[in-house]
């Protein structure tokens, strides 16, 4: 297949105009198969979203264990998002053990790894998370969600600040597992020390955490001012306003930011009232809403907030960087 005319993303970061051909999923020199004409179109790579719970009726946590990832899959990949991190929210053990054993035996090529978002999160920032399901920090459950799927975990979110999370941090990152500082109560200081442990990330920038404030910066303060941590960013324009969206871009740079959708099982479904873990939902306007107004999840994929990026004034290169290159 040959993409002629377009506008394409290059090894260099930059939009060249050439034509792009490849055979059998890979990029060629030439191609003796179709063409097809993107004359005005900008051609960028696949998405890879590193944080989303489910989409077109999958849910990937607290699921049956029979659950099929597939048509989360092919729906994200109608929508340009080609990889993911199968991402878990607060669950049990019996759970995590059984959600990780679906991610691996899926045995799809488009799910990257595992992404766990808790259990180990502070009660007072649990946002979305079932509350009876919080634990303290321990080594236990990630090592489990680690044997069990045949080391896929990739991506570890929890409080920094809870008792025993040095311990889980440090040890999380001699096994290669990225630590994101998620869900968290965290002062500046109590996030500089788990930078000192080895978290190098922060789970959707300003959501679930301790407000940003002049005489007390908070965790916020320190991602957006520490350059060892990359900030996940929702852009679907509800989660977090566009300004502070502009604002995380243009103290991190381009480089530092990490596009993701955050989104849940209703990604691609009508709007409506649906049930996630016992708890009511009401998706509107994309993105979920518990009864009391907390926002509990995304209805949108990851290349709308591709275009809301561009609908902001950032280049297509600068969004392929943030929503492909990063994560």
């Amino acid at each position: 297949m040959k993409i002629k005319n377009g506008i394409v993303f290059n090894g260099e970061h930059k939009m060249e105009q050439k034509d792009l051909c490849f055979e059998n999923g890979i990029i060629t020199q030439t191609s003796a198969s179709g063409e097809f004409d993107a004359e005005g179109c900008y051609v960028l790579p696949g998405f890879i979203d590193t944080h989303i719970h489910g989409a077109n009726g999958v849910d990937f946590c607290y699921s049956d264990y029979s659950a099929d990832p597939k048509p989360a899959l092919d729906y994200l990949a109608s929508q340009g998002v080609t990889s993911i991190l199968l991402t878990l929210a607060t669950s049990s053990i019996e759970e995590y053990i059984s959600d990780v054993k679906r991610a691996k035996d899926a045995n799809d090529d488009r799910i990257l790894g595992i992404h766990g978002e808790g259990p180990f999160v502070n009660p007072i920032r649990k946002g979305g998370m079932t509350p009876d399901k919080i634990q303290k920090p321990c080594k236990e459950i990630p090592d489990l969600m680690q044997e069990h799927s045949g080391n896929m975990l990739k991506v570890f979110s929890m409080a920094p600040e809870l008792e025993g999370a040095e311990d889980v941090i440090k040890h999380l990152v001699a096994q290669g597992v990225k630590v994101s500082l998620a869900h968290t109560d965290a002062t500046y200081e109590q996030a500089q020390k788990a930078i000192e442990w080895g978290a190098t990330r922060v789970t959707h920038t300003y959501n679930a955490m301790r407000p940003f404030s002049h005489r007390d910066v908070g965790i916020i303060g320190c991602a957006l001012i520490d350059d060892r941590l990359d900030c996940e960013l929702i852009c679907d324009m509800h989660h977090v306003s566009p300004a502070a969206v502009k604002l995380v871009v243009k103290a991190k740079g381009i480089d530092k930011v990490t596009m993701i959708s955050d989104g849940c099982f209703f990604c691609g479904m009508p709007e409506g009232k649906y049930i996630l873990s016992d708890a009511e939902l009401y998706v509107e306007g994309g993105f979920a809403k518990l009864p009391d107004g907390t926002i509990s999840g995304s209805a949108c994929s990851l290349a709308t907030g591709a275009k809301n990026m561009f609908d902001l004034g950032f280049k297509p290169e600068e969004i392929a960087v943030m929503a492909c290159v990063n994560p």
